[in-house]
């Protein structure tokens, strides 16, 4: 007769991680942490890559990053987990 094709099962999606996906195959973290030298817990690039992100889900001002990564999957959007305090003016705390 004909091909029965099973249910299609949807799902939303949002667009961070196809951001971050992008950002991975231009190397975007690894060219910034190879030409911004630090001591930093947390490498340069990958919390640029935390800004460019905040960018793309509104454009939250640079001081609510770590509200922002406080709801997020870090290690789905930036590859590692961070705390969502390495975000802040005084980076994470140290125990």
């Amino acid at each position: 007769m004909g091909l029965v094709l099973p249910p299609i099962e949807a799902y939303q999606v949002q667009h961070l991680p196809i951001v971050k996906a992008y950002a991975d195959k231009i190397g975007l973290v690894e060219v910034i942490h190879a030409v911004v030298p630090t001591e930093m817990e947390v490498d340069p690039g990958t919390l640029v890559l935390g800004m460019i992100l905040d960018t793309f889900s509104g454009r939250s001002p640079l001081y609510r990053l770590e509200e922002f990564f406080t709801h997020q999957d870090t290690a789905l959007l930036l590859g590692k987990m961070v705390a969502p305090e390495a975000f802040n003016d005084n980076g994470p705390a140290k125990s």
